[in-house]
This record gives C-alpha cells, structure tokens and sequence, in this order.
C-alpha cells in the first residue's frame, strides 16, 4: 500500500514538473531565437542592454529548467534508495529462512531422495503425503525463484542507483554552470548602467537613443488605432476610476525628467512606477492585447488597445503573461514586474494614450 501511494505521488509531482519543463524548453527555444535576433538588429547602447536582457533571461530560463531536472533526479534518486533498501531488508529477512530449507532439502538428498519420496506411502495416508512432499518442493522452488529475482532486481536497482547519482552530479555542474553565466551576465549588465550613468558622452548617447525609442513607440501605437474590438464599456465613462496598473510609489510623473546629475532633460509621456521586482502587472481597463512583445528601449512591453482611441503601454516588465489579440478585463494580470531594457532598474513604465496622444495617467486613475 505504502509503495503504491508512493508511485502515485511520484506519478502526479513528474507529470507537473514534465508539464513545467516543456513550457520551459518552449521558452528557451523563444529566447534563444530573441536573442539571435537581438544580436543581428540591435545597435547602440540600449541595444547593448537589450543583449543583456535576453542573455540573463535565457541562462534564468536554463537555470529554472536544470533546477526542475535536478530536483526530478533527487527525488528519483532517494525513492530508489529506499525501494532498494525495503528489497534489501526482505532478503536480509528471508535468507535465514531460506538458507534453512536449503541445508533441509541437502540433507534429504544425502539420505537418499527416493527413499524420502517413497517414506509417505507406507503411511495409511500415503497419498496425501505425496501430495505434501510434492507441495513443499514446490514451494521450495518458488522461494529460490523469488530469492534469485529479487537479488537480480537488487543488482539492477543498485546499477540503476548509480546512473542517477552520476546524472546527478552533472546536473549540478550544469546548474552551476549557468548560475555563474547568469551572474556574468548581470555583471556586464550592471557595467553597461554604470557607465551610462556616470559617463557624460554615453549618458547623451542613450539619451539620444531613448528619444529615438519614444518616436518608434509613437509610430507603433498610431498602427493600433480603431484595430481593436468595440468593447462593451466606454473607458472614457471611467475617466479617474482606473485600476493602477501597479503597486508602488510613483517615482517620475508625466511630463519631463530631469538627470539627477547631468540636468538633461527628456520627454516623459508617463508614469514610472517604483514595484517591486516579479510584482503584478495589471490591465487598468477591459480592452484587447495589440502589442505583447520586447520593443527597443522599453524591454518587454505590453500595448493594450481599450477602444475609442485609448490606448494603454506597460514596459520594462520580467515577463509577460499575455498574448497578441488576447482579451482583458480590469485588473487582469499582463506580466511581472521587471527590468527589461530599463536604465536604472526594476519598476513599470506606464502610459496613456488618447487619440495618440499622451496623457497625464494621474487624472485617469482612481485615488489611492
């Protein structure tokens, strides 16, 4: 009973963790050719960082799948060595037993075997201990049988044992392997920001290339416009009742930013917002996905067309958990919140557009 329920539970924890897996290959496969494509297209600084992007989420994604087979093979490996150790401890039990009836039955044979087959019939019941005699050899036989299955099934078991111990510790290299890329990567990340933060000439450089980024936005919003579906709310009608799209303080408003340190200034047509990293991301209003992809400069972005010419973007995020042409409600979750072809860090950048223009977002959405 007890190994059945342990089957069982193996059964389901590897049909979830294979379910995990293929999503996770599937998503190495996605990043691999985004990255390949990265490399041929992406130029500049922010391309730079875009690169970065893709190679941390790509070792993440490797790292995330090893992990799944490491803990699949541990799991393997300790349910194996307490089948075997059970096996063990049955042939451990059984040998006395067994070793007992094989110095009876030597025994028998010195004595002469025919004599001990031929004793029965002298009895009054001579037939049934014939049929006894016969039992016993029977039985006698099928023990052996049993003893030489199990002691190949241990021999088998104990090779199978040792296999799984050596998968195992070259899946921990390989986790290894990948955790010290993804720090590698996150490093050269990390070197890139700085730079651009603290270096005159590469901070005008991005800047340049972020102005640049905002126009192609611009352009790729103007190609939704009255694309989506006629929804069954006016969003104009909840005009200061929208969801937040996030959790946290609003770290830069709309309109334009100033560096800290090189008092530059640059258009911005929206709201960061300081989440927290791997926090939600959520539709402020119902509307459909006309963009859910990396876009230059903005990392992974999210558009969602709401109808009658109001459009909301969501960028910078970890991950996404939507598609093109998909429809959401109010609140539903877009994503995680992340770092993604951002210049300082993990938070949503966030905009509002009507009739392709921006807007001030803090008029739109609900108190708080």
């Amino acid at each position: 009973m007890i190994a059945a329920l342990l089957v069982a539970a193996l059964t389901a924890a590897d049909g979830s963790r294979a379910s995990r897996l293929t999503r996770l290959q599937d998503e190495i496969l996605r990043l691999q050719a985004e990255r390949d494509g990265l490399a041929s297209r992406e130029r500049g600084l922010l391309g730079d960082v875009a690169r970065m992007d893709a190679e941390i989420a790509l070792h993440g994604a490797r790292l995330a799948a090893t992990s799944e087979r490491l803990h699949d093979t541990e799991e393997r490996l300790d349910a194996s060595t307490r089948a075997l150790g059970d096996l063990d401890a049955a042939q451990a039990r059984r040998a006395p037993l067994l070793a007992a009836r094989l110095r009876e039955m030597y025994k028998r044979k010195a004595a002469g075997q025919l004599a001990w087959l031929l004793d029965p019939l002298r009895s009054a019941r001579g037939i049934e201990g014939l049929r006894y005699a016969a039992y016993l050899a029977r039985r006698d036989a099928r023990q052996i049988d049993a003893w030489r299955r199990d002691a190949r099934r241990l021999d088998e078991g104990r090779s199978a044992l040792a296999g799984e111990r050596t998968r195992l510790t070259t899946l921990r290299d390989e986790a290894a392997r990948e955790g010290t890329a993804l720090a590698a990567s996150r490093a050269a990340r990390a070197s890139i920001l700085e730079r651009i933060r603290d270096d005159r000439v590469q901070h005008d450089q991005a800047l340049g290339e972020l102005e640049s980024a905002a126009r192609d936005l611009s352009r790729l919003v103007g190609t939704f416009e009255g694309e989506g579906a006629t929804p069954a709310l006016d969003v104009r009608k909840f005009h200061g009742l929208l969801e937040w799209p996030a959790d946290g303080a609003v770290g830069a408003g709309f309109g334009r930013a100033v560096h800290p340190r090189f008092k530059t200034e640059i258009p911005h047509p929206g709201l960061d917002i300081d989440a927290a990293a791997g926090s939600a991301i959520r539709a402020v209003f119902d509307g459909r996905v006309a963009y859910a992809a990396a876009l230059h400069g903005y990392g992974l972005t999210a558009v969602i067309d709401h109808g009658n010419g109001v459009i909301s973007v969501y960028a910078h995020a970890q991950a996404l958990t939507v598609s093109s042409g998909e429809d959401v409600v109010r609140g539903q979750e877009l994503g995680r919140v992340g770092e993604s072809g951002s210049l300082r860090g993990p938070y949503l950048y966030f905009e509002l557009r009507d009739a392709g223009k921006p807007v001030d977002p803090i008029g739109w959405l609900r108190s708080r």
